[in-house]
Order: structure tokens, then sequence, then C-alpha cells
């Protein structure tokens, strides 16, 4: 359904990119132009209106499709996002809250799902490192690290506590919002 079609900067959703619906039983659908950050288009695709009056989006259908938790309006020429489409109520079954006209361009910014492999490697290593140091802080530095030349040159106290104090600032930092 996804017909990937590079566009350039100064095309204007006036213009769509695709060839019209084949015929007229098809049914009333829309160019979506789809963004992912404000990056693309990454992909240029007709979806199908549902919904008892035909003029509702697939919202949820077209995220699982990309990958995407969220979607927003979108405007290319000033590369700034609008406001955010949502489902519509229960019963609607992800479909758009909006009505969109049959024929329409329409830009969507689309914002990536999140990785759970990062979050977990850093809740990992935040929660170790202060865990082996307070071991060794309690039971003293086991006979064979205190012997050996690696740990004792690399890991002075002073840079495991200055590790620990810059994880926990990074960690509780306000992050800036994605461009």
């Amino acid at each position: 359904m996804a017909d990937d079609v590079a566009a350039s900067p100064d095309e204007s959703l006036t213009a769509p990119l695709l060839e019209p619906a084949a015929s007229p039983r098809d049914g009333p659908s829309v160019e979506v132009r789809l963004y992912r950050r404000g990056a693309g288009p990454v992909a240029v695709f007709r979806s199908a209106l549902v919904g008892p009056r035909r003029d509702r989006l697939q919202v949820r259908a077209i995220q699982a499709e990309h990958g995407l938790r969220a979607l927003f309006a979108f405007k290319p020429e000033s590369s700034l996002r609008g406001l955010r489409i949502r489902s519509g109520p229960a019963a609607a079954a992800g479909c758009s809250a909006v009505p969109f006209r049959d024929g329409a361009v329409i830009a969507l910014d689309g914002e990536p799902k999140g990785s759970w492999t990062k979050p977990a490697a850093v809740i990992v290593a935040g929660v170790l490192v202060p865990a082996v140091m307070v071991a060794v802080a309690v039971k003293g530095v086991p006979e064979p690290l205190r012997s050996s030349r690696v740990v004792n040159a690399v890991f002075p106290p002073w840079i495991l506590a200055s590790a620990v104090i810059i994880y926990a600032r990074v960690r509780t930092r306000p992050r800036a919002a994605a461009p």
C-alpha cells in the first residue's frame, strides 16, 4: 500500500504526487505524505477513508504500518507540526476524530516508537554500578582485585564517584524537544 516517492521540497500540497484512484468504486481516499520528525517525506501513499460517512482516516493502521507512536498535522514549507491527529471514540475503531475530504493531499509528521533496549541498559547500568560500589565499600576490595593493576589504575574512587554523579544528573536533566 505504501509507494515510496521522492518529493522535492518546493512541491506544494496542492499538487498530488500519485495518480488519481483507478475507479470510483475504490472508494474515497486521500494522498498521505508521511514525514518522520520533520524529515522526508519518507513515504507517499494513498489511504482509504473509512467510517459511516467515508470521511475518516485510519490513524491506528498508519501508526502500526509505519511504526509510529503519534501522528501530527504537518506543514512541510515551514517544518512546523500542527495538532496531534487522534483516534476518535472507541466505536470509531482507530479512525481519526477529524473528517477529511476525498482526494485531499495531507502531510503528516510521525513520532517513531522508542526503543526499549537503551532505557533498559541505562537502568541496569545505573543499578549495577552503585551496587558494586556499595559491596566494595562494605566488604572491602577482594584480594584478587586488590592485586590487579588494571582495577587500581583505571578506577580510582574519585572517578567512580564522579561517574555516579554524572549518571544521576543526566537521568534527571530535562531533554530538549526534537527539531
